[in-house]
């Protein structure tokens, strides 16, 4: 496999190329499918946007002008917005001893994020407290909703803000909010074909992040369509799965014990949306993400384009990352640092062979020989949903498998979180109609069923209302109009 493996820091040049693109922006101000929330009659601000549902996905499309597309937005799942973000606050941002951190969460967004929110998506999101007020939630403002969408970002800011505030300086609220991920993309000779492959599951805890169901397509005014996963309130994926119309595709992984950070840096939200809105191709999106970066999400992230077949890999630190491009070949990733430049930004011990990212890397090797040449959509959704434990040469659910089950994980405490969703797609699929599969819920197809884990471990009722049932959904085809 012909490969480029670069270990870069942040040059003039890069900068200097990409300011134009980027600052320029920054300174302008079940089986049947089901449909849901349909428009008002009359409201001009609803028009051609809709919510469908099926298989335990909600779809939704939303387009125009940027307030438009975020009263649509927070008109048709105010519920799941309603829903997702006390769930949220429930699980990560409220603790016994010290109570509900989420007014931190709201003043970091105000003092520190807003300010470098490029004009557009600051309206978009003030579009979205709009339209929840529309919907009957009034619960919800501004500060919110950037917050929510900062949630990545938050850690980068941490620290100044209680130092500004002279309280409890350098705390961190112990249910921090992480996700971690399983992903692959083939290209050329590793695929049948020679399409690009790419898949990605989700890990998180289930009651926290078990509304994240959520399939937008976005047809704005200006840049590119959008398909992305989510949950609602969110402008950008966070999950993530993304594609645009203009052939690229793309996922990540989350890297672990990255805690380099730099304040003045733009927000990871605003680049990840901006770079699939605005980019058709894989140098111009790399400038984006690698540009002025705050540190915050740390993550490898992996491209494709389905115009030439190239794929790619960024692996992102703060000043530091690490890229493998090619045209023939198989990457994979799930949360484990692999390019010195990145290695050089992590406490993680990458030698541990007992830890999950470097159990789950093995087997990602180990699937590349065997499915070598013969990868396909249905090969992805098969590699997403496997259970082998390198660790102890089995065939059983862990925390160290592709597809992630904490609840069986001793561990880890049983902790109910894992891999709750498969998404694949290939370059046939995604380009031009934004096609992908999906399936909500365990990739494997093994139902998460609360009421049964919690009279085994009870020790986490705490998670009550929000922790229930994940059941066996089938794989549901989607494009850029919805399920199919």
């Amino acid at each position: 496999m012909k490969t480029e493996l670069i270990n870069a820091r942040a040059r003039k040049v890069r900068v200097f190329l990409v300011s134009a693109l980027f600052l320029s922006v920054l300174l302008m101000a079940t089986q049947q499918v089901e449909t849901y929330a349909a428009p008002s009659k009359g409201n001009r601000l609803l028009a051609g946007a809709y919510r469908l549902e099926k298989n335990g996905w909600i779809f939704v499309h939303l387009e125009g002008n940027p307030f438009q597309i975020g009263y649509q937005h927070g008109y048709l799942l105010a519920d799941n917005i309603n829903t997702s973000w006390s769930a949220a606050i429930h699980v990560y941002w409220t603790e016994e001893e010290f109570g509900d951190w989420w007014y931190a969460a709201r003043d970091i967004a105000r003092l520190y994020v807003w300010r470098k929110i490029p004009a557009e998506y600051k309206v978009e999101m003030q579009g979205i407290v709009e339209g929840m007020k529309a919907a009957g939630y009034k619960n919800w403002d501004l500060w919110d909703v950037v917050a929510f969408n900062a949630w990545a970002d938050i850690d980068a800011y941490w620290d100044a803000y209680f130092e500004k505030e002279r309280l409890h300086s350098g705390y961190i609220p112990l249910q921090k909010w992480e996700k971690g991920c399983s992903a692959f993309i083939a290209t050329g000779d590793a695929t049948v074909g020679g399409q690009i492959v790419i898949g990605h599951n989700t890990w998180a805890g289930y009651a926290g992040d078990i509304y994240w169901n959520v399939i937008f397509h976005l047809k704005p005014q200006r840049g590119h369509e959008i398909l992305y996963q989510s949950t609602g309130g969110c402008i950008w994926s966070g999950q993530d799965w993304i594609m645009n119309n203009a052939g690229l595709m793309a996922c990540e992984t989350t890297l672990p014990d990255m805690n380099v950070y730099n304040i003045k840096g733009i927000p990871t939200f605003v680049r990840i949306r901006y770079a699939m809105q605005y980019t058709n191709k894989i140098n111009d999106w790399l400038k984006v993400m690698t540009y002025n970066g705050n540190g915050a999400y740390s993550d490898e992230w992996l491209i494709g384009d389905a115009k030439t077949g190239e794929i790619c890999s960024l692996q992102l630190g703060c000043y530091h990352w690490d890229i493998e491009r090619t045209f023939n070949g198989f990457i994979s990733s799930c949360n484990y640092p692999k390019g010195p430049g990145v290695r050089s930004e992590t406490i993680y011990d990458w030698t541990d062979t007992e830890t999950s990212g470097y159990c789950r890397n093995q087997r990602w090797q180990q699937l590349r020989e065997q499915y070598y040449g013969e990868i396909t959509v249905e090969v992805g959704k098969i590699m997403l949903g496997d259970h082998y434990d390198t660790r102890y040469d089995v065939v059983a659910p862990s925390g160290r498998t592709l597809c992630g089950h904490g609840e069986v994980e001793p561990e880890w405490d049983y902790d109910p979180s894992g891999a709750y969703d498969g998404k694949v797609t290939s370059s046939s699929l995604a380009y031009p109609l934004m096609g992908m599969w999906g399936r909500w819920g365990h990739p494997c197809g093994t139902p998460f069923i609360a009421a049964d884990f919690l009279a085994l471990h009870p020790e986490y009722s705490w998670q009550l209302p929000y922790l229930h049932d994940l059941p066996r959904n089938d794989w549901t085809l989607f494009n850029k109009a919805g399920p199919i």
